[in-house]
């Protein structure tokens, strides 16, 4: 930009908004610009072509030259002021717990500065219904100390991440999606947590050094274990002596039935026991789905039907959003035997803990920028056919939490 364009623009700015945002346009380091560097950090669903077939070598690389991004307005000057009153907060409450630290055991005959890699990486659980609001301090704190934020689809909102994090702070959405050509693998995602802490960061350190270790967050939605694939990422950090810290959140198997009005156990109705299960093996077949193909073999009918532990009072199934898998499911539990029927109540709850809405509004009358939690209520014989009414094209339901016993009898959300 010309020095007169420039300084006209920044003069236009003093009038029209203020000092912040002239001071921001000033110092080179606006969230905007931040923003428009980082493309990368919205959903892949958001900007498609991004994340077709690249690689996340190629993603970052790409990261500098598109600009197709909207840009989202908040004040730098509001972004410092929260992240000195989360450094308030901390200082008031005591310094934070380190005890959870996980680095490589010393090694005598090593050099004290090669005994790890400086960085370090913090694998966090933001739960089923992340916002700033519902975080821990520890993770804002995290957060707003942040390099690299690696961040899930379903995890904490971009718009939140940007809120609370520096300037020069990279933000990647790692989403994944099993039904997606557009998801990123494991793999990549394990690649690019290496790239990101092995790569020193280039701003100054508080003595002056111009490289400084790097703080690096993958925010995972629910918990980071619980059908997380957490163990991949931590594996590839130990191969390389990195350190890293692990901080667990409630899961969408408990928070999803509750946040639904279903409890999973009841004194009264005598169920005391549960259970959770992944509607999609960890190589992506679904429960089920293979006993209805007529090329299966007994093999694949053998696999399908293994769902041990189906003697507890209420089944929790993840991961079962398409309309295909969860039928099959439904028809799978009800022949396994006395205990689960056709009969046998069960509950769909899509967006858990997102805006409520009733079975009778269309999906016309709300806004699709919103997600809006549904519970639909049936039988493992109706609760298919329930789903399709008023519109038979439907497939898919997902992300959902199915639940199968008799508290889906109960709702705690009406009176």
């Amino acid at each position: 930009m010309s020095s007169p364009l420039y300084f006209a623009l920044l003069m236009l700015l003093l009038v029209s908004s203020g000092v912040g945002a002239a001071a921001a346009l000033l110092l080179g380091g606006s969230r905007q610009s931040r923003i428009l560097r980082s493309s990368a950090a919205f959903h892949f669903h958001h900007c498609p072509s991004v994340r077709s077939t690249s690689s996340p070598s190629s993603l970052l690389q790409s990261s500098s030259s598109n600009n197709d991004n909207p840009m989202i307005s908040t004040s730098n000057d509001d972004d410092s002021s929260l992240r000195e009153t989360i450094e308030r907060l901390v200082s008031l409450i005591g310094p934070s717990d380190e005890d959870n630290l996980v680095k490589p055991p010393l090694d005598s005959t090593a050099d004290q500065d090669t005994q790890h890699h400086p960085s370090i990486v913090h694998i966090i659980g933001t739960g089923l219904t992340p916002t700033l609001l519902s975080l821990p301090l520890s993770t804002l704190h995290l957060l707003s100390r942040a390099d690299v934020v690696l961040y899930d689809s379903l995890g904490l909102a971009y718009e939140d991440i940007c809120k609370i994090v520096p300037n020069q702070c990279e933000v990647i959405c790692v989403g994944k999606r099993g039904d997606s050509k557009k998801s990123w693998k494991q793999s990549e995602i394990d690649e690019l947590i290496l790239q990101m802490a092995m790569t020193p960061s280039t701003s100054a350190s508080t003595d002056g050094n111009m490289t400084k270790p790097k703080t690096i967050l993958r925010l995972k939605g629910g918990d980071p274990f619980l059908f997380g694939r957490a163990r991949t990422e931590i594996d590839a950090l130990k191969s390389n002596k990195i350190p890293y810290t692990y901080t667990p959140a409630i899961s969408s198997c408990i928070a999803g039935p509750h946040l639904g009005g279903i409890p999973l156990t009841d004194p009264s109705l005598n169920c005391q026991s549960f259970g959770v299960w992944s509607g999609t093996d960890a190589f992506g077949r679904s429960r089920g789905l293979e006993s209805t193909n007529d090329n299966a073999t007994s093999d694949d009918d053998e696999n399908s039907g293994n769902l041990e532990g189906l003697g507890v009072d209420t089944l929790v199934f993840l991961m079962i959003g398409r309309l295909d898998k969860l039928e099959a499911l439904c028809n799978l539990l009800a022949k396994s035997g006395d205990k689960w029927e056709e009969r046998t109540p069960c509950a769909v709850i899509q967006n858990a803990g997102g805006g409520r809405r009733s079975t009778a509004e269309s999906d016309d009358s709300l806004d699709s920028s919103q997600k809006m939690q549904r519970v639909w209520r049936g039988t493992l014989g109706s609760i298919v056919p329930l789903i399709r009414e008023g519109d038979e094209t439907r497939t898919s339901v997902s992300p959902a939490v199915f639940v199968v016993g008799a508290t889906c009898q109960l709702d705690f959300l009406s009176y």
